[in-house]
């Protein structure tokens, strides 16, 4: 028999018991199948999603908080998802990022149900990119890139300002807490201690323009740092991964690389694969095997 607020003084609000018991399996698509793209077009594809909601609205138009919050996640989610994809597709074909990630522990579980392919992903269960620090150390871990750009920093930096902003969202529904003022600057900050996050158009344009040149910025970095590994560094009994500098000959393994790094869907399309080979070829082809 249910407790009236006049027999318990605790049951100060109405509570309606839910309907069902959430069942977590209908939230997912077993159906849709695994991007080919590269990580860098599958992040223009989430992104420009995103832009969709707002992109259209009046001149005279704001976002609502709501949508601003909304938004803000699903930029700094599309930045994540992009480091993961970049990261499992390295594990999956470079011998040296494989080297640099057998010492690593995975789960039983993941080792159970984990596919062949996607068993890499399993390596960056305890990663989470919600920072600008993770991604430095998730690029050395993983990969061996141990140092970037001061742009790539700096861009960096940025993107973890942004990463507050995220966890005011994520944890307190939009208002600046003393920890991520602190974070972001107490002495500029401290009078907006528990406001909310006001993001306007010209706030979110902002971003998302950090945010598209973050992720480029981090794919061409590790996009040279991979190749020339490849080409120059010592695995094993041999200096490289054996190229041989004759196109038909290294044509498969080359496009194993360029796949990943590439881009078709940007306003400026990569070089082609051709084209890319024929550079990093005139950069490195006195390098030989042994």
């Amino acid at each position: 028999m249910a407790t009236t607020a006049t027999e318990d003084y605790a049951a100060i609000v109405a509570v309606r018991t839910p309907r069902i018991r959430i069942d977590t399996t209908v939230f997912f698509d077993v159906n849709i199948p695994q991007s080919d793209a590269s990580p860098c077009d599958q992040f223009l594809h989430n992104t420009l999603q995103l832009n969709r909601h707002w992109a259209g609205l009046a001149a005279e138009e704001e976002l609502t908080s709501e949508l601003g919050i909304l938004l803000l996640l699903g930029y700094v989610s599309a930045v994540e998802g992009y480091m993961r994809t970049l990261i499992r597709r390295l594990i999956n074909c470079d011998p040296f990022t494989q080297k640099k990630c057998e010492t690593l522990q995975l789960s039983y579980g993941a080792v159970l149900h984990h596919t062949d392919e996607s068993l890499s992903d399993a390596l960056l269960e305890e990663t989470v990119f919600s920072s600008g620090a993770v991604i430095g150390d998730a690029l050395r871990k993983f990969i061996g890139l141990e140092n970037l750009s001061t742009s790539t920093k700096s861009l960096i930096e940025q993107y973890d300002a942004i990463c507050q902003l995220r966890h005011c969202c994520v944890h307190r529904f939009g208002r600046l807490g003393a920890k991520n003022a602190t974070a972001l600057g107490l002495s500029s900050h401290a009078q907006f201690l528990e406001k909310p996050v006001v993001i306007r158009k010209s706030n979110m344009a902002d971003v998302a323009d950090l945010l598209f040149a973050l992720v480029k910025s981090i794919n061409n970095e590790v996009f040279g740092f991979v190749l020339k590994r490849s080409a120059t560094s010592r695995l094993g009994a041999n200096v490289g991964i054996g190229w041989t500098w004759k196109v038909r000959e290294d044509r498969r393994r080359f496009k194993k690389y360029y796949s990943i790094f590439a881009s078709v869907n940007d306003a400026t399309p990569s070089p082609s694969e051709r084209e890319t080979y024929d550079k990093f070829r005139a950069a490195h082809n006195r390098v030989r095997s042994r």
